[in-house]
């Protein structure tokens, strides 16, 4: 990846915090799931995306993102 894509996914990650912030969830999912298509090994993102579905009562497919994003942080991916 380079510096480029690095500043589009900071970005993309910044503005996925200030949607959630705001409480629009469903709005701060997508720019979460635009930052994992340009880093679909960035463990942090798939937390607070995470996060983000607990909020929005989508338990099963938060706790798939904090599963694989601990396996990251273990494995060292992430």
């Amino acid at each position: 990846m380079d510096m480029k894509d690095i500043r589009k996914l900071q970005e993309i990650v910044d503005e996925a915090n200030k949607l959630d912030r705001q409480g629009k969830f469903e709005k701060a999912v997508d720019f979460y799931d635009s930052a994992l298509a340009i880093d679909p090994d960035d463990a942090d993102v798939l937390f607070d995306k995470g996060e983000t579905l607990v909020k929005l009562g989508r338990t099963p497919e938060a706790m798939k993102c904090f599963e694989t994003a601990t396996q990251m942080y273990v494995s060292g991916l992430g």
